[in-house]
């Protein structure tokens, strides 16, 4: 049975000032700032100056809270002013809007990215990262509107979020890899965030984060990415590239590092779009833009 989102069962009580939107938030900072497993059930209990059982009277487990972390993230579409519900002046800039309000929204939290990429949401067969009934609904609807057959909106639905899925993807993982968290994954170290079980993060390869990166750093391998001045140091920081055995990836490093993350954003997207014109072009009764 599917549970209809944003409600989960969950009834919010007044106490101390908590409500179910001011621990979201906090969660949500902490995984900006330290990484998704810095977001503790006693880590946001410490930051909002309460007990963590106290978090329970609002979310079942830290779960429900991360469910709760990734609606909020996928729902900041509803305040960007360059994204609309439904389609205005044809599909193809509505679907350009939404595509750079997600990845407005990817780039804003690439800490916390991977939970609205992995995160199994209240309907298992949505795919990421438009993980948002609301919006699912409305985009379904307005390319329906827009005069698009069922086939031809479900190949659009899944052509468009794979598309934006891999490429954020790719696009989040190099922004956390130039700005490591110790909260993205399972690390070895000597980190101080410590985990419900009064463990620390260099203790969590054992328990890794559902939804975190795992690069398995050491704390000076991630100082080393940090410190990187030149694209070739920030792809190999140890310069441990063996020149004769990948003479190519040595010789084209500097490359392979550089930062096109813009213009090869909106060239794919161009091309996805084609793709969907291209695939509806075939229904004459398809309203053109």
């Amino acid at each position: 049975m599917i549970r209809a989102q944003g409600g989960h069962g969950r009834r919010s009580r007044p106490g101390r000032g908590l409500s179910l939107d001011r621990i979201v938030t906090v969660t949500l900072e902490l995984m900006d700032e330290q990484g998704i497993g810095a977001a503790t059930m006693r880590a946001v209990s410490s930051r909002l100056g309460v007990r963590s059982m106290s978090l329970y009277r609002y979310v079942q487990d830290r779960d429900e809270l991360f469910d709760a972390v990734v609606e909020r993230i996928v729902n900041e579409l509803a305040d960007d002013p360059e994204v609309q519900l439904r389609p205005v002046d044809g599909w193809r800039p509505y679907l350009a809007g939404i595509a750079h309000g997600v990845r407005r929204y990817a780039r804003a939290h690439p800490h916390a990215f991977p939970l609205v990429a992995t995160r199994p949401p209240a309907a298992p067969w949505v795919n990421p990262p438009l993980r948002s009934l609301r919006w699912i609904e409305a985009m379904l609807t307005g390319l329906a509107r827009e005069g698009f057959s069922d086939e031809q909106v479900l190949f659009t639905y899944r052509t468009f979020n794979g598309f934006l899925l891999g490429y954020l993807l790719l696009e989040t993982s190099a922004m956390t890899l130039r700005d490591p968290k110790p909260g993205d994954g399972s690390f070895t170290g000597t980190d101080t965030i410590s985990d419900d079980d009064g463990g620390s993060a260099g203790q969590a390869a054992a328990h890794p984060v559902i939804g975190g990166l795992s690069p398995a750093r050491s704390a000076g391998q991630r100082e080393a990415l940090q410190d990187a001045d030149s694209a070739r140091e920030l792809l190999d920081p140890a310069d441990g590239i063996d020149a004769r055995r990948f003479p190519t990836v040595h010789r084209l490093a500097a490359g392979l590092a550089q930062d096109r993350w813009e213009g090869e954003f909106e060239t794919g997207l161009e091309d996805m779009l084609d793709r969907i014109a291209a695939f509806v072009a075939d229904d004459p009764d398809v309203r053109r833009d």
